[in-house]
């Protein structure tokens, strides 16, 4: 029995002087442990400064002529952003509060290190009045004063919703052709199937019809013929391929 234990104790000693340190990591495992904690400080480091209640908007400057603007209602539109995340912060909801300020009519927001917002503000500048209510302003968009009365020699337009921009435009192209007969744009219409109208100041109505650029640069070639009879003429129908026809006053009519 003696020898049996003492022969076991041998083996047992031999056996633990056999077992070397540790192996360590090598070089590639060692690079995976590190990104890995590298990847877990930037996660949460990210999150901290992420946090929706953290690094608030400290100052708001607002750039622009404000005009008529509502200095109020404007603070109160940027407000309720004051308390987000700076770095978080949806740059597109705040211009689209300040926007819907009454008399703003371009918003261009920026962030501004290290944590400021910086907002252009472009005054609204009316072009014509919508028949139905409201303005067209000068980028074609619809606007809603309320108790405001408008300025004298705007013209009024008239056709289908969300074609205002489309009706300014037109606008501006006719108005450019009969401007060097001294003639004005007094209403523009448009109608459900495309067909344009021209009132002009002191008449006549032109029906311009789909190709109204092109139909009315063929009226003004032959209209310094007709220009003495203009205050006897109600309307001028364009629409004909080859001519047009003019409704009169009295309730004749010619065919050109």
């Amino acid at each position: 029995m003696g020898a049996d234990i003492g022969t076991r104790l041998a083996h047992d000693r031999r056996g633990s002087r056999g077992y070397g340190p540790v192996p360590r990591l090598d070089r590639r495992h060692a690079r995976i442990v590190l990104l890995a904690l590298a990847g877990l400080a930037m996660a949460l480091g990210a999150r901290a400064l992420l946090a929706p209640n953290r690094f608030p908007v400290r100052s708001v400057r607002i750039i622009g002529h404000l005009g008529r603007i509502p200095q109020p209602q404007l603070v109160a539109a940027v407000q309720p952003f004051l308390d987000r995340n700076f770095y978080t912060l949806p740059l597109d909801a705040v211009s689209t509060a300040v926007a819907r300020v009454p008399w703003v009519g371009s918003v261009r927001v920026e962030r501004r290190f290290p944590r400021a917002l910086v907002i252009y503000v472009g005054r609204l500048r009316l072009a014509a009045r919508w028949a139905r209510g409201g303005w067209v302003d000068t980028s074609g968009g619809h606007a809603h004063l309320q108790g405001y009365k408008p300025p004298a020699g705007l013209p009024v337009f008239q056709g289908p919703a969300g074609r205002e921009s489309e009706m300014w435009t037109r606008y501006g192209q006719l108005q450019a052709l009969l401007k060097p007969a001294g003639l004005v744009i007094t209403a523009l219409d448009l109608s459900h199937r495309g067909t344009w109208r021209v009132l002009l100041q002191g008449g006549p109505q032109l029906v311009l019809g789909h190709n109204a650029c092109a139909r009315l640069t063929r009226f003004l070639t032959v209209f310094p013929q007709l220009a003495a009879r203009r205050s006897a003429m109600r309307q001028v129908d364009l629409r004909y391929t080859n001519g047009f026809a003019v409704g009169w006053k009295t309730g004749s009519g010619d065919k050109k």
